[in-house]
């Protein structure tokens, strides 16, 4: 049986969202891995502000994820644009799909008010 890590903390899912957004900087990723590192970026900005706000100790899934923004009653433009970056990395993940260049720059303005949003409300 799988012995998981220890549950990151805020100042660890910050971390860890900074060293992803640190891979986009003057890299030439394909749209598929952009939008996929962007998304975990963005997933891991929501996971440190959850533990602050909502004070969890763990958030098992995306799915989960979801369910605590909206306990958490974040704006619902907010919880809906975090739903699309999801999907388009699970698409391009498993689906194969690449963003074309005006659906991938769409992409990017989503994650950069994601950013905008959760980063300020999970430091310390």
């Amino acid at each position: 049986m799988r012995q998981r890590p220890p549950e990151p903390d805020v100042a660890q899912h910050r971390q860890q969202a900074l060293h992803n957004e640190g891979l986009l900087n003057g890299a030439s990723l394909p749209p598929d891995w952009e939008v996929t590192v962007r998304f975990y970026a963005v997933a891991h900005w929501v996971r440190a502000y959850l533990k602050k706000a909502l004070k969890v100790p763990s958030i098992e899934s995306h799915e989960r994820a979801d369910q605590l923004l909206d306990q958490a009653k974040v704006q619902r433009t907010i919880r809906s644009q975090f739903k699309e970056l999801r999907w388009a990395s699970e698409d391009a993940r498993y689906y194969c799909v690449r963003p074309d260049p005006h659906q991938l720059q769409r992409l990017r303005d989503i994650h950069d008010r994601l950013r905008s949003f959760f980063e300020p409300k999970s430091r310390p």
